[in-house]
């Protein structure tokens, strides 16, 4: 039995499948978890959740900021983007079930052997690890209600862009979604950054940015932290306990898979 944890997916079918080839993937015994951004801009977001739900059982992944999207475009709150190659999704007559198994999925899960965390984007600044589950189970308990399409306008949006408790509930949910699926830079105060997605070696000297995670970074001295949503980073966080798995497949890079019991990396071109 094996735990392989893959970074962004994307719609990227074939890359996927590619991975799970190598290493010889049984759904069986074996289980995949996958750090969001399940759907987007690949060409076959179709087969990608088509497959995904149908091995459900041993499946646990985490939703990122283009499902989020997704469960928008579906309930006509957002237009459908030609770019993100969602259309043969949404004309599925089995789309009503895919969107009801996306929402159900968390924003963030505990690893095997309460060994880390898995999350789209990150650890938000401010927050230690049970902050962030007790926000993700308000998110959850959103997504997972009969009406959760009143929920989703709420998503969008840059603010509130730092946390504190004078936040009203509201805009704590607000926050936290930016948080899980959306973050990368914030300032040394803490409040999050929105434009910037390139490398940190790549920032400008203007901007007076760090990544999340170098955020009072003693926060994952005792814990590994695993995300996604950075392809920039292609992989490199600079802290062991910090590990980044989307290295950008859908814009011609790699897609990665983390071996969690061997801490081995498999790694396929595009």
């Amino acid at each position: 039995m094996a735990d392989y944890i893959v970074g962004d997916v994307q719609g990227c079918f074939s890359g996927l499948t590619h991975l799970l080839d190598i290493v010889d993937f049984n759904p069986a015994k074996d289980t995949l978890w996958l750090t969001g951004d399940l759907v987007a801009r690949g060409p076959d977001s179709l087969a990608t959740i088509e497959f995904l739900y149908k091995h459900d059982a041993s499946v646990n992944t985490v939703l990122g900021n283009h499902d989020l999207h997704f469960l928008a475009v579906a309930n006509k709150l957002k237009r459908d983007n030609p770019s993100d190659r969602l259309s043969t999704l949404l004309a599925s007559p089995r789309l009503t079930s895919y969107l009801d198994w996306i929402r159900r999925q968390p924003l963030m899960r505990a690893l095997p052997d309460n060994g880390g965390f898995l999350t789209h984007a990150g650890l938000a600044p401010h927050w230690q690890t049970e902050t962030a589950a007790k926000w993700a189970r308000h998110v959850e308990d959103e997504l997972t209600e009969p009406n959760y399409k009143a929920f989703l306008p709420l998503m969008y949006g840059n603010k509130p862009d730092i946390w504190c408790n004078t936040l009203t509930d509201c805009e704590k949910l607000k926050f936290s979604v930016s948080a899980f699926t959306r973050m990368r830079f914030c300032d040394t105060n803490g409040r999050l950054d929105f434009e910037h997605k390139e490398a940190p070696s790549q920032l400008t000297q203007t901007a007076a940015l760090i990544p999340w995670f170098d955020f009072e970074p003693k926060r994952f001295e005792q814990t590994k932290w695993l995300f996604g949503h950075w392809a920039s980073l292609m992989g490199h966080s600079g802290n062991d306990n910090v590990i980044a798995l989307d290295t950008g497949y859908v814009w011609g890079n790699q897609m990665t898979l983390l071996h969690w019991q061997t801490m081995d990396l498999v790694q396929i071109s595009a």
